[in-house]
């Protein structure tokens, strides 16, 4: 049992650390200060950072050394409106929310007048919003975002559907009033986006899945072609996943999964049956790569088990080998890299019976991935084992690479994978048992032979060096890979990117006085990615 604070500010410190451990922001933390404790903006965005006046003092005389600033010109803006205040100018605002990591205007408890205005009465009778209000998402708007396919309903009733449907529209826009009108509808769109695909929404049973069948293609007609279609259609997906993120081609890869699904439960010849399973394991293991992106983790193991099963079921063994692969990927970021060893090694053996040295290849990439995971996990004194059964799938994972030919059977499912990406992960594994030099060496050849095409691979190895920088004390260089990880990260929006740059930005908080990360906040707020 958790003991009891011992103090007021012991009490507001653990609900800091507790509300941002939860993803919480600096506004969304002083708010709930300001409801909880009756502290004004000013002392409620101080309390959200645990600074004392004092700290506050030091922070500002580190970005403008030549403005004079004391704690007791502090305090009086903190009293005021009170008695004993002094009211604080936009100028000094400005700068208290270059500190709190907020806007100007949040620092400011000011009244609401807007009522005295009768055009401002008249356009809320309208339901419309008014200048400059943040109500800027409507109904076409989020309509627009939103799936095509039908939201779940438990009844068939177009009526009662639409009914439900706008009333969710409606609710969305309701939440999305104090939302920047960007962020409301990407928000949205990503949410029910990633909703459509859960595992909980499976709506299309036998009877379902046969019409969709009947009405689309004749089974006996689906050869060779038709499957090459849908599979180029897949590869297409996953390219613009590569480059712009998972909500560019989600909801691609979902209409073309329901495809092959209908057209499986109405029936395909013998002959065409293993490929066609192949080609739905192939689409549910893209399906559960997005979901991942998207920071679905249950979605993704749901999707990733089906894949397997798919594969099992079409013996296609290059295909089993790839889904273990990534399912590794999985279980090594979700906190679990035991289990993520335990799929790698599936994956190897899968790619060695596929005959598929790419495939090994990788296998062993994301396996030495998994153990450097675990060496990071393990006590100091139990990690040599471990450590050493890292570096021996790396070494293996590059003469897999290099034994491979142009006529791999697994090339296709890793266009991806070659000498830039081996030496990135080469890089993360010298990261992660504890030689950032080394490391450092290894991701300069790695960036050179990365294709730029894999936005989200050339951002993390960004990332990689810039906590390499870090690790060696070499704040400006960090500063510099981790900006650069930034700007990737505006290409591709992938959720798991955005943040993986702000847990890196965080390792930097020592720092954030200095001129390197001052100027690094500016491009994280200018890519949208800090407030």
């Amino acid at each position: 049992m958790p003991r009891k604070p011992r103090s007021l500010k012991e009490e507001m410190d653990r609900l800091t650390t507790e509300l941002r451990e939860r993803g919480s922001t600096w506004a969304e933390i002083a708010r709930e200060l300001q409801r909880r404790y009756r502290l004004n903006s000013r002392q409620a965005f101080r309390e959200a950072h645990r600074y004392t006046q004092e700290r506050v003092v030091e922070e500002w005389k580190a970005l403008w050394p030549s403005e004079p600033f004391s704690v007791r010109k502090l305090g009086s803006w903190e009293a005021w409106p009170g008695v004993s205040g002094n009211e604080p100018p936009v100028a000094g605002l400005n700068r208290l929310a270059r500190i709190y990591g907020c806007r100007a205007c949040d620092l400011i408890d000011g009244e609401d007048h807007t009522a005295s205005d009768q055009n401002a009465n008249v356009a809320r009778m309208r339901n419309t919003p008014t200048p400059p209000s943040p109500v800027t998402v409507t109904f076409s708007d989020i309509k627009g975002i939103l799936p095509l396919q039908p939201l779940p309903g438990p009844t068939s009733s177009a009526e009662l559907r639409e009914r439900e449907y706008e009333e969710l529209v409606h609710a969305f826009t309701d939440w999305a009033t104090q939302m920047n009108r960007r962020d409301a509808l990407a928000l949205i769109g990503a949410a029910a986006t990633s909703a459509y695909a859960s595992p909980l929404v499976d709506r299309a049973n036998a009877d379902e899945a046969r019409r969709l069948a009947m009405a689309g293609a004749d089974p006996d007609r689906v050869d060779e072609a038709t499957l090459g279609h849908i599979q180029a259609v897949l590869r297409h997906s996953m390219r613009q996943d590569d480059v712009l993120g998972p909500h560019a081609a989600l909801a691609t890869v979902l209409a073309q999964q329901q495809l092959v699904v209908s057209l499986l439960a109405a029936g395909v010849s013998e002959r065409m049956r293993g490929k066609t399973l192949s080609l739905l394991a192939d689409i549910r293991r893209c399906t559960a790569w997005m979901l991942f992106n998207l920071n679905d983790f249950r979605g993704a193991e749901h999707h990733y088990a089906r894949a397997r099963d798919a594969a099992h079921q079409a013996e296609d063994d290059a295909m089993c080998s790839m889904v273990l692969a990534n399912w590794s990927q999985l279980a090594t970021w979700r906190g679990d890299p035991r289990l993520g060893v335990e799929h790698a090694l599936g994956a190897i053996a899968w790619g060695q019976r596929a005959g598929s040295r790419l495939l090994t290849a990788y296998s062993c990439d994301v396996g030495a991935r998994a153990y450097a995971a675990v060496v990071r996990r393990t006590a100091r004194g139990e990690r040599r084992k471990d450590q050493t059964r890292c570096f021996r799938l790396v070494d293996q994972a590059q003469r897999e690479l290099h034994g491979a030919t142009a006529d791999d059977p697994g090339a296709r499912l890793v266009p991806f994978y070659g000498q830039g990406q081996y030496l990135s992960t080469k890089a993360g594994c010298l990261l992660d048992t504890g030689d950032p030099a080394q490391a450092l060496q290894v991701a300069a050849g790695a960036a050179t032979g990365i294709d730029p095409a894999f936005v989200r691979n050339a951002a993390y190895l960004r990332l990689k060096i810039a906590q390499a920088h870090l690790e060696l004390r070499e704040i400006d260089q960090a500063c510099e890979h981790l900006g650069e990880a930034a700007r990737l990260a505006g290409r591709n929006t992938s959720p798991r990117l955005v943040r993986s740059v702000i847990e890196t930005r965080e390792k930097l908080s020592p720092w954030h006085r200095t001129r390197s990360v001052a100027a690094l906040d500016e491009r994280l707020h200018a890519a949208r990615l800090i407030a």
